[in-house]
């Protein structure tokens, strides 16, 4: 009887096993059924968009072009223009793909056309047998068409079609949003700044380009358009992608028992810590070795990776400076050495929140930048605070720094406010004013209006440092251009 029971014991132990184990089959069969990628082929995007990218030609060369640098007083604009002319197919594409759900783009190179494996287009989970290396070599094509995309809009406006320009402007906006939604903490992270840096473009083109867009453009701008890209916690989610590569990778590194492999720990770990650090090779199996020795069985140590994912989402969805963020996370909190398998798997997605703050703080400057544009349009003059143009041109939720705290006289505050931050500063210019900038001082002419932030710093420098205070309204990149700082 004792040794019948000893048999089911063992069969449910390798049954639970099997379950949580995670082959690379396994975890893609998880990913691709995620909310990145889940749903019908009406809902997604990624044939019709990279299916026109795989139609584009080469680059012009000369220099390195990045969607940061394209604009027409560039030396080889003629080039660069005329290469956007040549694939004027792309725009049906961006146009067609900002009205499906999401991009929907399935990983694992095996989901993909071959044509699309051929031009590295494909976000490869297990490269080369190791479930712990990713290839996201897609990428580069979506920096392509994100180049192409700006050249284009800007040689729309230059030759007068500004319906056009506005329309291709915000299809790719919206799709590299929706690029933003991807279930890897790699790809948050790239796709993140690009919405940033075409935001930045966004505003140069408002700036270059105001007379020819009307003021109700401009208000449909700043009340609906810019705010739909919205990043609150319940728009953008927190990537799993990573939680679900972990929990394969730390199901592989323990025995049937649930104990510790020791080979496992060797082999997989070692690889892990060299990827990220490489001068860490050297000793790395040896310790990895011992540490499996004394490190937490199976059970405890999926609990404690739970645990450190449940803690980041709730801060995920806290109001920015909530008193509870100050504390350590569960995985700054997991000891180093029970718990060292699983402190090495995790990726930090601290940096993660920063990029957020940042890239909310881009859209509300847009969309209040926007506002300003529309508001001296129509009024031949820059208001004299943000607030007068609420309701009519703006949405009182778009003036909102998420890198300025509110002024609370104790954390109990929280309660009487409507939002979780303070607005931007804000003040119309009655005489030129410098802006030091990391490439030589810009002028801020009488008449205009600054609008700014307060960087990561959390201080007031009355916009005068771009290094200091973060510049939406002039445009920083059009003012350097202006200023002849700028190539």
């Amino acid at each position: 009887m004792i040794n019948r029971q000893l048999q089911l014991l063992f069969i449910g132990l390798l049954c639970s096993t099997t379950v949580f184990a995670g082959t690379r089959e396994d975890v893609l069969t998880k990913l691709n059924a995620g909310a990145s990628t889940k749903g019908s082929e009406d809902t997604k995007s990624w044939r019709m968009f990279f299916d026109a990218c795989l139609e584009m030609t080469a680059v012009p060369s000369g220099g390195k072009l990045v969607m940061g640098n394209v604009w027409p007083g560039m030396k080889n604009w003629s080039t660069v223009s005329g290469w956007a002319s040549q694939n004027e197919h792309m725009e049906h594409a961006f146009l067609q793909s900002a009205k499906r759900a999401l991009i929907g783009l399935p990983y694992g190179s095996e989901n993909v056309p071959d044509a699309y494996i051929e031009a590295g287009i494909v976000a490869e989970i297990g490269v080369d047998g190791s479930l712990q290396h990713f290839d996201f070599s897609y990428i580069e094509m979506v920096q392509k068409a994100c180049l192409w995309s700006t050249a284009e809009t800007y040689r729309l406006f230059e030759a007068g079609e500004t319906e056009r320009a506005i329309r291709l402007l915000m299809s790719e906006l919206i799709v590299l949003r929706k690029f933003c939604d991807r279930d890897f903490l790699k790809e948050q992270l790239t796709f993140m700044p690009m919405l940033g840096v075409a935001l930045e473009n966004t505003r140069d083109m408002f700036y270059n380009y105001r007379e020819t867009v009307s003021s109700v453009q401009f208000r449909t701008f700043a009340k609906e358009w810019i705010p739909y890209l919205q990043t609150g916690p319940n728009r953008l989610l927190m990537p799993e992608g990573d939680r679900v590569v972990g929990e394969a990778l730390v199901m592989d590194l323990f025995q049937v028992n649930g104990d510790p492999d020791p080979a496992k720990f060797r082999e997989v770990l070692t690889d892990v810590q060299a990827s990220r650090e490489p001068l860490t090779r050297f000793g790395a199996a040896k310790y990895w070795a011992t540490i499996s020795m004394i490190h937490r069985g199976r059970d405890d140590s999926m609990k404690r990776l739970t645990l450190i994912y449940d803690d980041w989402w709730r801060r995920w969805k806290m109001r920015a400076f909530h008193p509870q963020l100050k504390v350590d996370t569960a995985l700054q909190r997991s000891n180093p050495v029970k718990y060292a398998a699983v402190n090495m798997i995790i990726r930090d997605i601290q940096a993660l929140f920063t990029e957020r703050d940042l890239l909310t703080t881009q859209i509300n400057g847009t969309a209040v930048s926007a506002a300003l544009c529309g508001y001296i349009n129509h009024y031949d003059v820059y208001p004299s605070a943000i607030k007068k143009m609420y309701a009519q041109l703006l949405n009182r939720s778009s003036n909102l720094d998420y890198l300025r705290p509110l002024d609370l006289r104790t954390d109990a505050a929280w309660e009487l406010y409507d939002y979780p931050v303070a607005g931007f500063h804000y003040r119309r210019i009655d005489k030129d004013t410098k802006i030091q900038t990391l490439v030589g001082d810009v002028t801020v002419e009488k008449d205009e209006c600054l609008l700014y932030g307060v960087s990561q710093n959390n201080e007031d420098d009355r916009g005068l440092n771009a290094g200091e205070d973060a510049i939406m309204w002039p445009p920083l990149k059009t003012l350097e251009r202006n200023a002849g700082l700028l190539d």
